[in-house]
């Protein structure tokens, strides 16, 4: 008999606007894991059926592919391309991850690791909340609202600008810094905007007719950041996914419009800068470098899901008498040229920014101490003095100089570890040897 499809695993269908030479279809794991399998592996998932032998799958696949297909290539695919990737029951008739037979511990499925993801991050919105969430704000992508509201921000701008509002924006900031409950609502607001961008994210998802997972926080590199979980576009168009990575941006367009008309009506100086501090913050949401809103902007254009995991390919097929990747060569002509120019702009870039971390560190170091000891000292002092706007300004401004540092340690952590790991298994394995 045939192992079936671990219970919660989702056949969605072929991936829309795809990049590749041959077409691929992706699978839903049940830990929402999605996974990308050729034409041939997707007929073989949806193939399997515990009441079928493997003769009668291999006849299913011969009918389905036009050509043989043997019942021991079926064994051989299940056990080695299926099974390794969490989508296969451990044991005929098991339907529960992680468990074979009588309750024997499983082998574990396979899970990506992907560069510069975001891997210290805690949940905070469940799924459920976020559907309502989502389903609140559906009306902001009806065609007729987004040209209103994108045509209102535009207009806005123009007539902040139109008014001198750049020229305020500097004596502004500065006076911000005499003013600390002022500058606790420009980051209350800022950090508002960032809620609302994921809510932009999840609302495009489910519009589109995927279903949004949850939402929290967590730690990007070396800083805080909020996110939301939208996997589930993939089952959906390019248009669809190109909707739901542009969500965030949007939604922050109507922030910022909204705070633009409150500006216009009181004129306080603090919110032209929490104005300007968006303008900036959703411009470097288009960066392609990092994993912000560009670089999945870039990835769904182009129909090639996690650049990231292209880079080594590439790189290796750049090299003179070297032969072109196979990773590289499963790309349309057209895709291929695309991500080697990302290539091209991204490693010097990242490698631009991992040196000048390492001069700069040493440097910075005993200036942030030092600075961590004065508001330390200004904490206490306005707490004593009963100034909570202050108090409460620099426990903040203390946390933000603590988190990169936190991050930098957990990051280097992360590259550590599996370097210590190697040296362990080798000294295991040199070990097991002397003693043969």
């Amino acid at each position: 008999m045939v192992p079936r499809l671990t219970e919660g695993t989702e056949l969605i269908g072929e991936y829309q606007g795809s990049g590749f030479q041959e077409p691929r279809y992706i699978v839903r794991r049940a830990d929402g894991q999605v996974i990308q399998l050729s034409r041939l592996l997707y007929l073989l998932a949806g193939s399997l059926d515990s009441q079928r032998g493997l003769g009668q799958v291999a006849g299913v696949l011969s009918a389905e592919l036009g050509k043989l297909v043997h019942p021991e290539q079926v064994s051989y695919l299940i056990d080695n391309r299926l099974r390794p990737v969490g989508i296969v029951a451990t044991e005929p008739g098991t339907g529960a991850p992680g468990t074979g037979q009588a309750g024997a511990p499983a082998k574990m499925a396979m899970k990506s690791d992907p560069l510069l993801a975001l891997k210290f991050r805690v949940g905070v919105v469940p799924e459920r909340m976020v559907w309502r969430i989502a389903g609140l704000f559906q009306l902001m992508f009806w065609p007729a609202v987004i040209l209103a509201m994108l045509s209102g921000f535009v207009g806005l701008d123009v007539l902040i600008i139109a008014q001198g509002g750049l020229g305020q924006v500097v004596p502004a900031a500065l006076a911000l810094v005499y003013q600390p409950a002022l500058t606790l609502l420009v980051l209350a607001l800022i950090f508002t905007a960032g809620v609302f961008h994921e809510c932009g994210h999840v609302t495009a998802c489910r519009y589109g007719g995927a279903k949004p997972g949850v939402m929290g926080f967590g730690l990007y590199l070396v800083w805080p950041a909020l996110y939301s979980t939208v996997t589930d576009s993939y089952r959906l168009s390019r248009v669809g996914r190109l909707r739901t990575d542009l969500g965030g941006v949007y939604f922050n367009a109507v922030f910022i419009l909204g705070m633009s008309l409150a500006y216009l009506y009181t004129g306080a100086p603090w919110l032209l800068v929490a104005i300007v501090a968006l303008h900036i913050e959703t411009a470097t949401q288009f960066l392609p470098m990092i994993r912000l809103d560009g670089y999945y902007i870039l990835s769904d254009l182009i129909g090639v899901p996690d650049l990231f995991s292209r880079m080594g390919p590439v790189l290796a097929s750049m090299i003179p008498g070297r032969p072109t990747h196979p990773r590289v060569l499963e790309l349309k002509p057209w895709v291929r040229r695309t991500i080697t120019l990302w290539v091209v702009i991204v490693v010097p870039a990242l490698l631009y920014w991992v040196v000048g971390l390492l001069i700069v560190v040493p440097q910075v170091l005993p200036v942030v101490w030092q600075r961590l000891v004065e508001l330390t000292q200004a904490v206490g002092a306005a707490t004593t003095a009963g100034h909570v706007a202050e108090a409460t300004l620099g426990v903040i401004q203390i946390g933000l100089l603590l988190l990169p540092w936190i991050g930098s340690l957990l990051l280097l952590a992360l590259m550590v570890r599996p370097v210590l790991m190697t040296l362990a298994h080798k000294g295991s394995a040199r070990s097991q040897a002397g003693r043969s």
